[in-house]
């Protein structure tokens, strides 16, 4: 669900102060962001994970962005915010990425095969 403001998603006008301790200090060079605010120390690997492989172009955590996931837990609609997004080459050009929808999980609750088959229909 995209913000009617920000349609094109864009992180452009992303600002915003944290109180995690977690921090991960980004490589401009796959991020504009200058910090991601980790919630777990998988979170972490996950940007030294992404900075480190070729393939990624560029990536962003969902913090401050609005971007979710629309899904029903049962008969009940709820919303997931993604941990990360990420444009890859994936083989086609540069002006064809993938972009990869994550979420950084320790463990797999009721709700997960739920948003995952939310993220498959969008």
């Amino acid at each position: 669900m995209l913000d009617p403001y920000n349609p094109a998603g864009s992180t452009v006008h992303i600002r915003f102060d944290t109180s995690k301790k977690a921090l991960w200090q980004t490589d401009h060079r796959r991020c504009h962001v200058n910090w991601v605010g980790c919630d777990s120390d998988w979170e972490a690997e996950f940007c030294r994970a992404v900075e480190a492989n070729e393939r990624v172009r560029a990536y962003v955590k969902n913090q401050g962005f609005g971007f979710e996931v629309l899904y029903l837990l049962g008969a009940t609609p709820k919303k997931d915010l993604p941990d990360s997004i990420v444009r890859v080459d994936d083989g086609h050009d540069d002006d064809d990425l993938l972009n990869l929808v994550v979420e950084i999980k320790g463990y797999r609750g009721e709700d997960a095969q739920d948003k995952a088959n939310a993220m498959d229909v969008y």
